[in-house]
């Protein structure tokens, strides 16, 4: 049996600590670490579910984190929902057990040249169709009248079988360096309180929509 050439073998030790090295750089520069930081600092450690925050000029209602993401209600969309409890039957499940939902999350674009924080909000499943279907139109009806051109719906959000439309467009702000917890916390605030009237038609909204049945 022959034996192992030495140089060979201080080739693959070397071409093992080059990769070993790469991963570790990778693993360092995930996004994480600016993001959950300027999360805790927002929300708090571990923060309960339920628990009140304020963001910007606006309270929020803290529901849970996942990966590069953090959902949250605006105080006044619980308020208003925790009126209507009766309505929001299939959604007990479902994140924060609200038919809405909202959401901001890191992301980067296809060669992760480019990150940026992004809000979402979402109409959940609501199990009356009738109800979640009225709730969409009353939306889109509302952000019409009052020239808020960020909620849209795609095509056919409320036909039946749809459970999940979300409905905010232009909803991202670039985050130059996200390692810098400081700078992800500050573009979080500046995205949500650009998002203010945006909450606010939601908020008026929903009793005149989401009534008892």
């Amino acid at each position: 049996m022959s034996k192992e050439h030495p140089g060979m073998r201080n080739l693959l030790n070397q071409l093992y600590r080059d990769q070993k090295t790469a991963l570790e750089l990778v693993r360092k520069r995930s996004p994480d670490p600016g993001f959950e930081l300027a999360v805790r600092r927002l929300f708090g450690d571990n923060p309960e579910r339920g628990k009140t925050v304020r963001i910007g000029n606006r309270e929020f209602i803290y529901s849970n984190p996942k990966k590069n993401l953090v959902s949250f209600l605006p105080a006044q969309w619980q308020g208003e929902l925790d009126k209507a409890r009766d309505v929001w039957s299939g959604c007990e499940n479902w994140w924060a057990g609200y038919p809405l939902i909202a959401w901001v999350e890191m992301q980067a674009d296809d060669d992760r040249a480019t990150w940026c924080l992004k809000l979402t909000a979402e109409v959940g499943p609501i199990s009356n169709h009738k109800i979640r279907k009225g709730f969409i139109r009353a939306i889109k009806v509302a952000a019409s009248a009052n020239g808020l051109e960020r909620i849209q719906f795609s095509d056919g959000a409320a036909n039946k079988g749809r459970i999940y439309s979300r409905f905010f467009r232009d909803n991202s702000i670039v985050v130059s360096d996200i390692y810098n917890a400081d700078l992800v916390k500050r573009r979080f605030v500046e995205l949500i309180a650009s998002f203010e009237r945006e909450f606010e038609l939601i908020a008026n909204v929903i009793p005149q929509s989401l009534k008892p049945a």
